[in-house]
């Protein structure tokens, strides 16, 4: 077998672990019904995106763990973009709380974590330079 399949599995296996796990959480909590309905999604995802891993494309390639330097480069910025939208809504969340007057702590929760990861990881970055 060779290393970059071994390398291609992790994702997937890692998915239907976790979506098995909820979908037996979801089991004691809200019955049968609700967990199978969650196992189903969890097995297309995991198919999905196995399937996706396996196209020759930047895309596949990202999803299959095979990535070369642009294209890891190009991951790198994704995953930036997508945790300042994350930070920019759990913003907006927080905002829309305290104008109803509701519990804010989960809005101010996730701000924290973002910018403190963001902050983390932009003086680790700096350091390797």
């Amino acid at each position: 077998m060779k290393i970059s399949t071994r390398r291609r599995l992790r994702v997937p296996t890692v998915m239907a672990i976790v979506g098995t796990a909820t979908a037996a959480a979801t089991f004691i909590g809200r019955g049968l019904g609700s967990a199978v309905g969650f196992e189903i999604w969890t097995v297309l995802l995991t198919v999905g995106y196995y399937k996706l891993g396996a196209r020759d494309s930047d895309f596949g390639a990202m999803m299959g763990s095979r990535t070369d330097e642009r294209q890891a480069q190009i991951k790198e910025r994704a995953a930036a973009l997508s945790a300042i939208a994350m930070i920019g809504v759990a913003g907006i969340g927080y905002a829309v709380v305290v104008a109803l007057k509701e519990p804010s702590w989960p809005f101010l929760l996730f701000s924290y974590v973002g910018v403190g990861a963001f902050l983390g990881s932009w003086f680790v970055l700096q350091r390797r330079r």
